[in-house]
This record gives C-alpha cells, structure tokens and sequence, in this order.
C-alpha cells in the first residue's frame, strides 16, 4: 500500500533528516530514476546520498573544477559535471571508481543545465551561459546537434524521452522532436512577458500535459505544453533577494512545490493555483534547489542544510492497494510481494521391465544351469548401521550432505 498525495497528506510532511556538509551553498540536487539515491552538487564536490536510510554512500572533490550543475547517467553508475575554474568541458564520473570516463567539450563558457533524457542511456542535453544547447551522445566524442544565438536558454525532456523543450530569454519556448533533430522545431509559442522577470527553470509535469517556468521574482507559472497557452500562476511566496529559486512538481502532477526566503516550502494545487500549504523547516535560508523524489513519498530541500521531507508518521492518510498511473509509491529495500515458491516435482513411478520374468524363471528351471550346485560365499561381516562406527562424519550439523 501507498500513500495518496492529498491536500491533507500534502499538509503532514516533515523534516525527518538534515544534513550540514559545508559551509557553502548547494548548487543542484537530482535524483536517480529508481528514487533510490540523491545527488548533491556543491562548488567544490559532489555528494552521493541513500534515500532509503537517508545515509551518506560517497563523496567526490570536485575544487579543481567549481561546477555549476551535476546530474546522474547512464543507469545512475555514473554522474556528470560541469567546470567553471578548470575549464568549460563537462565530466563523466564513474561512481564506482571515482575516475573520469569521458570529456565532453564544445562550450565556450560553463553549462549551468545538464539533464539526461529518460528512456535512454546515452543522450543528454545541456545548456551554457555562452547561450548555446548542445545534445550528446555517450557514444560520440563529439555532439550530435547544436542550438545557438539564444538569450538565457532553458532546457528539458519530457517524460517520455521523445521530445524536449527549450527557451530563449522570456520571448519563446521551442519543442523539438528528438528524432528529427535536423528538422525545424515541431512546436514554437512566442510571449511577451516582462523583461524585468528572468526565466530560470524550466521542467515539464510527470504525466508530460503541462511545463513549469520559474522567475527570480516571487512567482512561477505553468502554459499547456502542446499548444502553449497560459494555466496557472503560482504566487504568495518571499524572495526579496531575486534568487534563482527552484521549483518542482509531486510524481502525481497534482502539487507544485517551491522554495522561498526564511527556509520555507510552498505547496500549490497545479490545475488551479490555489494555496495548500507552506512548510517551515531546518533551512535558514532561501531554500534555492528542491526535488521530489520520483518514487518515495518524499521530497528534499536545500541551501547550506540537506533537509530531507517526509510524512509524519502517526498522520492520518488515504492509501491505495493498487497504483494508478502518476501516483507515487513507497519503495523498501527488501520486496518479497512478487515471490512465488517454485513447485516440486511430484515423483514419478518407474516403467515396467520389458522382459517376462516368469517365463525367464520357467526356463532357467528347465535347463541344466539350474542343477549345478552352488558356490559356498565367503562369510561376510554384518555391520549395523543404526549404531555409530567411531568415525567422525564430515557434514556439519544442520547441513544437507549429498
């Protein structure tokens, strides 16, 4: 059973875990497909966390280099990076060995936007501050295909992996299939918003209906992501210092969450825009990266303390036996639902002998082999094998010999 996200469920969560690592601000989070680990990014390494038991797995110094964004790939054994100190190329770590795998160079000034595409093991997507997208491949040296001459460019990918978005200052958003890569844009809306409001994220929704455009002032909002008309805005929140401040949907596209000043978390419902509720946590600060994990019930927060969110536990909840499309569910570390003992074979009774052996003993009767005397047999030692022989047995008590 699982947990239904409800306005009241919404309303239960709490700080269940905090993490103080650095004295410095965390830059991004991502979490791994399975839900089962969090990626921390800070501007001098790289932090890997287990979801479950809410527990450190390993740490990368990443000093030389001062990314600006880190993100899983490739079946989340491997991460990659951005570089702003070193150079401007981007990294592939394996996690495993802490080495780098792969170089991937063609930005003139460091990417501040790095995301895989779901479905695929081998293409992503990042965006520069010398507004410019390149898309790679894993397995290409080099880029397979190039956005240039955009202002502030954004990007993401559906949820499907077939199409991605991207945008250029606060004047248009483009969707291009990624099977035709060298064709026009499939989709283009055009805005005029004001230029005084930076985009400064853009994701779409899980079920892939809508897209989400964040702003350094204290509002976002959301437009249809097949025809580009404008739904909701989501407002009410503080952010007197014009950060970049992320937000993010709930796996079931039914809540919007944001960061705000003073540590706080602000919920809204996503077809209407109407307030749920506003949490207060550990975060001292303007809480600048938020994630919802894809699979737990559990959402983290993040400026210099790691918050980890969940629902408190002697809460009052809807739950449901069977999982409906978009819904979230609770992942343990140990499954055993879908177990099923394998059936022994029943013993099976041995054919008859071929050969008559009543006739066989009429004939060996009737010949002279039968009349021969017998041979006298030597006597033979009885042994009982109900008592013990005095020797030790080699098989261990408990153990099933041959």
């Amino acid at each position: 059973m699982s947990i239904k996200l409800t306005d009241n469920a919404m309303c239960q969560f709490r700080v269940a875990k905090v993490f103080q690592e650095a004295e410095e601000q965390t830059i991004s989070l991502d979490f791994s497909r399975d839900g089962r680990r969090l990626l921390t990014c800070y501007p001098t390494k790289m932090t890997i966390y287990n979801c479950a038991r809410q527990a450190t797995l390993c740490q990368v110094n990443l000093q030389h280099y001062r990314p600006e964004v880190a993100c899983f790939a490739q079946q989340d054994t491997r991460a990659l990076h951005s570089a702003s100190k070193y150079d401007c190329a981007i990294r592939c770590l394996d996690l495993e060995t802490g080495h780098c795998v792969r170089l991937f160079n063609a930005h003139s000034r460091s990417a501040h936007i790095l995301v895989s595409q779901p479905g695929s093991q081998n293409i992503f997507l990042s965006a520069g501050r010398d507004d410019q997208i390149f898309v790679w491949d894993f397995r290409s040296s080099s880029y397979i295909h190039h956005l240039k001459e955009l202002h502030r460019p954004l990007c993401a990918f559906d949820p499907a992996g077939l199409v991605f978005a991207t945008s250029s200052g606060t004047e248009r958003i483009e969707i291009h299939d990624v099977r035709m890569l060298g064709e026009e844009p499939c989709q283009k809306f055009d805005y005029q918003f004001s230029a005084s409001a930076k985009w400064t994220q853009l994701q779409f929704s899980p079920d892939g209906k809508s897209l989400l455009l964040c702003t350094d002032h204290s509002w976002c909002f959301s437009v249809n992501a097949f025809d580009g008309k404008y739904m909701q805005s989501f407002t009410g929140f503080g952010n007197d210092k014009r950060q970049f401040l992320e937000a993010t949907y709930s796996p079931d596209s039914q809540f919007v969450l944001s960061g705000a000043d003073a540590g706080r978390v602000h919920i809204w419902r996503a077809d209407n825009g109407n307030p749920v509720a506003v949490l207060k946590g550990n975060n001292v600060g303007a809480v600048r990266c938020l994630r919802f994990n894809p699979q737990l019930t559990m959402f983290v927060s993040s400026d210099q303390l790691l918050v980890f969110w969940m629902p408190m536990a002697q809460g009052k909840y809807e739950w449901v036996d069977r999982l409906k499309p978009g819904e979230t569910t609770v992942w343990k570390d140990e499954d055993h639902s879908g177990f099923h003992p394998k059936k022994v074979p029943q013993p099976k009774c041995m054919p008859k002998p071929m050969v008559d052996l009543q006739q066989l003993h009429r004939a060996l009767r009737s010949s002279s082999w039968g009349t021969k005397p017998k041979r006298p047999r030597p006597e033979e030692t009885s042994v009982d094998l109900t008592k013990d022989q005095g020797s030790e047995s080699s098989v261990e008590e408990g153990e099933i010999s041959d």
